[in-house]
């Protein structure tokens, strides 16, 4: 067996690219705390970058924000990475532009996981995305990657989550109540499913929710969809396992 060598590091698959400046706990969890994975992750700061990407005229230059998400990209391709993830679930509007700078894949939302589900569930139900900012998730993110205006989307916002814009969304708390941010979040989603008791699914928009998502499926008793699943789906695609048994 003849193995081919070149690159700076090996073993980690799945490339994570963070915004610089996080200074508020990073729970197990969450899409940037490593220990959330049951296979070795590449984290990399994005330096200088603070604020999600926003959308901009594609007739023009590529903004400087956005050039450093793609140069970020690119070094976790020649560091080795199989597939890369970008932590937070507003990069969608750059889903394109990350895909054809590099020859891996790359996951930039879990809001492309949403015409699959709506595909999954009963046509009678709709998927209600629970979401950093019900005011900023404007249609060009859903449309960036493939969610149309007729699809049966509810969007709720965590608006209602004290603790979460303390500590997220230009909140400077460096310290977290996790057991407060479990209970909002928890009633966030209970308030959903009575507020649109058509819900057949529920997809967490943000890559801080998936600490909390078995507490909110333990609430509403349905399919909750995150970015983790999708990263451990994605991770299955590019490191296939052998399969043993008995015949």
């Amino acid at each position: 067996m003849v193995i081919k060598g070149g690159k700076q590091y090996y073993g980690e698959a799945i490339g994570i690219a963070l915004f610089d400046g996080r200074r508020y706990p990073i729970l197990p969890g969450d899409v940037a705390n490593a220990s959330t994975y049951d296979y070795p992750v590449r984290l990399k700061v994005i330096e200088g970058l603070f604020d999600t990407p926003t959308p901009w005229d594609k007739n023009r230059a590529v903004p400087a924000d956005i050039q450093k998400i793609i140069d970020a990209v690119k070094s976790l391709e020649d560091d080795g990475v199989r597939a890369v993830v970008t932590a937070c679930g507003f990069f969608s509007v750059v889903q394109e532009i990350l895909a054809d700078a590099v020859h891996i894949p790359v996951f930039t939302s879990p809001l492309m996981m949403v015409p699959q589900i709506v595909r999954m569930i009963r046509s009678d139900r709709s998927v209600c995305i629970i979401t950093a900012s019900e005011r900023l998730l404007v249609s060009d993110y859903l449309t960036a990657v493939g969610i149309a205006s007729d699809m049966p989307v509810h969007i709720v916002g965590m608006e209602a989550s004290t603790e979460f814009y303390a500590t997220h969304m230009g909140g400077t708390q460096t310290t977290l109540d996790v057991d407060l941010q479990t209970r909002e979040l928890v009633e966030i989603a209970r308030n959903a499913v009575i507020q649109f008791p058509d819900i057949g699914a529920l997809l967490l928009e943000c890559s801080q929710l998936p600490t909390f998502a078995a507490d909110i499926q333990d609430v509403v008793n349905l399919p909750v969809f995150d970015y983790i699943g999708f990263i451990d789906m994605i991770y299955c695609s590019v490191v296939q396992r052998r399969y043993t048994g008995i015949l």
